[in-house]
C-alpha cells in the first residue's frame, strides 16, 4: 500500500511538474507571439524600411510587418480602425491629419527627399529643363495622384510654380502611389514621370533627365514618423521608433538616397 501511495505521489507530482511546464510554454509563446509590430510606410520608403525592420528584428527578436501604400490611403486606413503601430508618412499633412484625430502619441520628422523627371532607360528624350515635358514626343507623364498623393502633389506645386501645370495636367496619368508612377515609366507606358530621386536610384529600367532643385515645393518634402497611440504594443513600437533613428537606420536611408533631417 506505501509503494502504492508513494506511486501515486510521484504521478501526481510529475502532472504538476508537467503542468506547470505546459503553462510556462504556453506563456513564452503567448509573449513571443505578441511581439509583432505593424509598420505602415510611404511607399517610397518600401526598399529602406525593409532593410530597416530585417535589421531591428535581428537586433531585437521583434517581428515587423510592412504595409506601403500611398501616404493619404494608409492614413485613411488607420483612422477607420486599421491595426498598426507606427506610422511613416511622405509629407506632414496626412501627419497632421491623424495627429488631429488625436491618433498619434509621438512624432518625429526624420527624413528629406527631391522630385525629378524621369523617362524610360532606353529613351532617346533628353534635356535640362522641365520644359521638355511639353514636347509633343511626351504624350503621357506619370505622376501619384496630385489629389492626394504626396508626390504627385509635390510635382504639381513644382510644375504650377514653373507656369507649366495648366499646361501639362491634361497629360498626367494619376498613379495610386508614386511607385507606380515609377512602374508605368519603365514599362514605357508614359514617356515620362516625376518621383522621387530615390525611386529613381532603384531602378535601372529609367533614367533621370531633370532633377527639380530644392525649393522647388511649397513645402520641404519631408518624411515624419509617428507612433500611433492606438498601438497595441506600444513598447515595441517606441523601440522600433528609435531605432528608425538610430545611425543604423541612418545609414540604410541614405543609401538610398534620402536626406537625414
Amino acid at each position: 500500500m506505501r509503494r502504492v501511495k508513494r506511486n501515486i505521489k510521484l504521478d501526481i507530482f510529475a502532472i504538476c511538474v508537467i503542468m506547470v511546464a505546459f503553462i510556462g510554454s504556453c506563456g513564452k509563446n503567448k509573449q513571443e507571439a505578441s511581439a509583432k509590430i505593424q509598420v505602415f510606410a510611404a511607399a517610397s520608403t518600401t526598399n529602406a524600411v525593409t532593410d530597416i525592420a530585417k535589421e531591428f528584428t535581428a537586433s531585437t527578436g521583434i517581428e515587423v510587418e510592412t504595409n506601403f501604400a500611398s501616404s493619404s490611403t494608409l492614413a485613411q486606413q488607420i483612422e477607420t480602425g486599421a491595426e498598426a503601430d507606427v506610422y511613416i508618412s511622405a509629407n506632414q499633412k496626412w501627419a497632421n491629419y491623424l495627429e488631429e484625430k488625436k491618433l498619434c502619441q509621438e512624432r518625429k520628422t526624420l527624413l528629406g527627399n527631391r522630385i525629378v523627371i524621369v523617362v524610360p532607360a532606353k529613351s532617346e528624350i533628353a534635356g535640362d529643363s522641365p520644359e521638355i515635358l511639353l514636347g509633343e514626343e511626351i504624350k503621357n507623364i506619370a505622376m501619384g495622384d496630385p489629389s492626394h498623393v504626396p508626390a504627385g502633389k509635390y510635382g504639381k506645386e513644382a510644375l504650377e510654380k514653373l507656369g507649366l501645370w495648366e499646361k501639362l495636367s491634361t497629360k498626367v496619368t494619376a498613379a495610386k502611389d508614386v511607385r507606380s508612377a515609377l512602374a508605368y515609366v519603365e514599362t514605357e507606358a508614359a514617356e515620362a514621370g516625376i518621383v522621387y530621386s530615390t525611386d529613381a536610384a532603384i531602378s535601372d529600367k529609367v533614367k533621370v533627365i531633370y532633377k527639380f532643385p530644392q525649393g522647388a515645393t511649397n513645402q520641404p518634402i519631408s518624411y515624419p514618423a509617428m507612433i500611433l497611440n492606438k498601438s497595441a504594443e506600444p513598447e515595441n513600437a517606441k523601440k522600433f521608433f528609435e531605432y528608425l533613428q538610430d545611425e543604423k537606420a541612418d545609414e540604410i536611408f541614405k543609401g538610398y538616397g534620402f536626406m537625414i533631417n
